[in-house]
């Protein structure tokens, strides 16, 4: 899993961030064109994620998997052969539609294979592994993009075959659930998710902590903007960010294993993107820039994990994936409302004191953190109660 979350990352990595550029300045597409399709895309994958969720656990997450990374594939090599706008929509469908298949299906099979109190740490593992790829994914979209930018497509759409090929042949097969007395009907899926108190509570929490996390893609990039030049200053604060997760996220996760609740690690991690976001925007300079940026990523690397960790451990057998699925759904829309809000309190700063917006960030992610710690204490609690006496 590991191995096929690494393949996959690079894939995406490679393509991606290059599509845009490709879409506006080879086809000669509008801005207005080139973020509708990315739209299409975002939104038939976050849009579908519960639906793909409840498939998974009906029919197989190694069998999901699989089916997702082939309809990535083929998205992500018909981008490199169509070039009118109706063939781009359909590569942007089917290229949205395999991710909402494969990353419910994939973050189900981690928590499958891992036992409960080591979920946190495998999620942690994920993320080193993904975030690796970020690092590598667009040095190879570069030089593959710089001479032929079909090839480029053709091989991010071999790295998930590939990926899909590790995926068959490398796990073991799925359980058939078919005839036995636990098996649960789709629609049961869905009405457990929808009456899971507790998980509604938390996904909603976390919603508002993505909101925070989605500046990573909006704030971040307007403030490096306004204090360095070029897309190349861009690239290398990424590439800052995603070094300091691949070397900090699996020791950092076992120590707040070790030393903290999972609601106080979520809490932390919310306060540590605030913070992050707060120094980007009030410290002058090149080092302010940094500075926010590695507090900020120093966030992300406790709160992703332990958030995919209390997911796993809230979904009862069987319906995980459902689970992951819903909890995508939900994050997605609070990445919307943190990109709205966000915009428009950067399109104030013009008219208002620096620090405004920037404090406003800050000010969301703490009481974010609080109602973390409201919400998830009594759980943490029993979850500690219950590791102890096993």
């Amino acid at each position: 899993m590991v191995a096929d979350t690494f393949l996959m990352g690079l894939g995406f990595y490679a393509l991606v961030p290059l599509l845009a550029y490709h879409l506006l300045h080879d086809l000669g597409l509008s801005i207005a064109l080139t973020g509708l399709l990315a739209g299409v895309r975002s939104a038939s994958q976050q849009g579908m994620m519960l639906w793909s969720g409840m498939l998974a656990d009906r029919f197989g997450h190694r069998r999901a998997i699989c089916l997702g990374v082939l309809l990535r594939a083929a998205g992500f090599a018909a981008f490199g052969v169509v070039d009118a706008v109706p063939g781009l929509v359909v590569a942007s469908v089917l290229a949205g539609l395999g991710g909402s298949l494969f990353h419910p299906a994939s973050y189900a099979l981690y928590a499958e294979l891992t036992p409960a109190p080591h979920r946190t740490r495998a999620y942690a593992v994920r993320e080193m592994a993904s975030n690796a790829a970020f690092v590598a994914g667009p040095a190879l979209g570069g030089i593959l993009a710089a001479s032929n930018f079909p090839a480029l497509c053709f091989v991010a759409a071999g790295l998930f075959l590939l990926a899909g090929a590790i995926t068959w042949f490398g796990l073991r097969p799925d359980r058939d659930n078919a005839g036995t007395p636990d098996r649960m009907s789709s629609l049961h899926r869905l009405r457990t998710v929808a009456r899971d108190r507790q998980f509604r509570r938390f996904v909603l929490v976390s919603a508002a902590a993505w909101a925070l996390f989605s500046q990573l893609y909006l704030a971040v990039p307007v403030r490096v903007g306004q204090v360095l030049s070029g897309t190349t200053s861009l690239g290398l604060v990424y590439s800052v960010a995603a070094i300091v997760m691949v070397v900090a996220t699996v020791p950092l996760t076992r120590l707040a294993e070790r030393y903290l609740r999972t609601d106080q690690t979520l809490a932390l991690g919310t306060t540590a993107l605030a913070a992050g976001l707060w120094l980007l925007g009030i410290l002058p300079g090149p080092a302010g820039v940094l500075t926010g940026v590695i507090v900020f990523t120093l966030g992300q690397v406790l709160l992703l994990p332990t958030l995919h960790g209390t997911v796993s451990r809230l979904a009862p057998p069987g319906a995980v994936a459902s689970y992951f699925g819903a909890n995508g759904l939900v994050l997605s829309l609070g990445g919307l409302i943190g990109n709205l809000g966000g915009g428009w309190l950067l399109d104030l700063d013009a008219g208002l004191a620096q620090w405004v917006p920037w404090t406003v960030f800050a000010a969301w992610g703490l009481a974010t953190a609080a109602v973390y710690l409201l919400v998830l204490r009594d759980r943490s609690n029993r979850d500690t109660a219950i590791a102890a006496s096993g």
